[in-house]
């Protein structure tokens, strides 16, 4: 399952983001490191399931399909709350660090109301630039990077230009236990515009640099502009986008009040709607229904509450991610056991049918012989590359896999 990192300064409303998209019970409060250790949980990325284009009237038996539209599940993770020098050790910084080493995306929460200072102390609204926010968390990976390169680099230079080693495999092994690949590490280099011949001679600045660069490369990031229901958060927003960070307004207090409204029966709402509507206006206090009035003015603003759109751009549009159906009878279009659709994998973009196969299962990939488009019933050419509610059936000498 992937996983993504909720990260960002104390008390800008990270245990609020993560409760509202898992529904987990975790501590919330207006101070700084409310929490204290990570929080685990699951939530789903919204994506059009295929079974209405392809005419299937059940409902896929064991993976959650509303109404046509599929709900993926994401691990996501709840990280303590980052300071300045968190890299040192300063607050929970080396545990924050360390948390996030297999998080494939990381969502940064901003306080877009400008309410809490650098340290996450309330401070009067509108006076704090979030912008700063996401400075603050992408400094201090650069840093945790650079001091973990820092300690072998003299060893990995002169390895290199001795052509023991290259480079760019050295690198790679250094940091292979935070999910950075070697094609992160070439990028890096060239967009660093640095000398990989003579590493010898890359002075400081220049690796910090680079680390920057490998970072923004293998840790994409997508800034989440919390409390974007607050009077003073539109500025925020406004110099969080002129900054050039891929933003999303939201409010997590407005999603985290629908879920658990819906999940209690007192509306009707599907993570990511840009609507409810009420189920029994009668069960409802004066106090609930003014807040969700409230909320249904953000949302109309706002086409929703911003919060789903998260999860699903960051793996949509940030990592790409390809959704690809697999099954085993290409003519029912269900596993072994007759579940119709059952389930969904996310493939890298540019994976083919092969990866697909390993994805499912190990041996299902090293016997792996062909694979069949499930639509139009044909075989499929060896360099496919797979799209977008592609549904597949996998032909194998170990097994026929869905």
């Amino acid at each position: 399952m992937e996983l993504a990192g909720l990260v960002g300064k104390p008390n800008v409303g990270k245990s609020t983001l993560f409760s509202a998209l898992t529904l987990v019970d975790v501590p919330i409060a207006n101070y700084p490191f409310t929490t204290k250790k990570p929080n685990r949980g699951v939530t789903y990325l919204r994506f059009n399931c295929v079974c209405k284009s392809l005419g299937v009237k059940d409902n896929p038996k064991n993976s959650l399909c509303i109404d046509g539209v599929r709900l993926i599940p994401i691990q996501i993770i709840d990280c303590p709350g980052i300071v300045p020098q968190a890299h040192l050790g300063r607050g929970l910084g080396l545990q924050f660090l360390d948390e996030i080493r297999q998080a494939s995306s990381l969502i940064v929460v901003a306080d877009a109301s400008g309410g809490t200072d650098i340290e996450g102390n309330l401070v009067e609204p509108g006076t704090q630039d979030p912008v700063e926010d996401v400075r603050l968390v992408e400094r201090e990976l650069s840093e945790w990077l650079l001091g973990i390169i820092s300690k072998d680099w003299p060893r990995i230079a002169r390895a290199a230009e001795a052509k023991q080693a290259t480079l760019e495999d050295e690198v790679t092994r250094i940091f292979s236990g935070l999910g950075i690949e070697k094609i992160h590490v070439e990028s890096a280099i060239n967009r660093s515009e640095l000398n990989p011949s003579h590493p010898t001679a890359w002075k400081q600045d220049e690796l910090r640099r680079f680390v920057s660069e490998l970072r923004s490369l293998a840790k994409p990031l997508i800034v989440a502009a919390n409390k974007a229901d607050m009077p003073t958060a539109q500025r925020g927003i406004k110099r969080l986008m002129d900054a050039g960070y891929d933003t999303i307004p939201c409010s997590a207090e407005a999603e985290r009040t629908l879920r658990i409204a819906a999940e209690r029966g007192y509306i009707r709402y599907r993570p990511g709607d840009k609507t409810f509507t009420m189920v029994d206006e009668s069960r409802l206090t004066q106090m609930q229904r003014r807040a969700l009035e409230r909320i249904a003015a953000f949302m109309e603003k706002n086409q929703g509450t911003g919060v789903q759109n998260l999860i699903d751009k960051v793996y949509l549009e940030v990592l790409g991610y390809v959704p690809v159906f697999p099954v085993e009878d290409p003519t029912r279009l269900s596993d072994r056991n007759g579940n119709v659709l059952p389930d969904v994998y996310l493939l890298k973009p540019g994976s083919g049918p092969r990866e697909l196969a390993y994805k499912i299962h190990t041996e299902l990939g090293e016997g792996y012989l062909y694979a069949i488009d499930a639509r139009t019933k044909l075989k499929l050419a060896a360099d496919y590359v797979l799209k977008p509610g592609d549904v597949i059936s996998i032909v194998s000498a170990a097994k026929r896999g869905g």
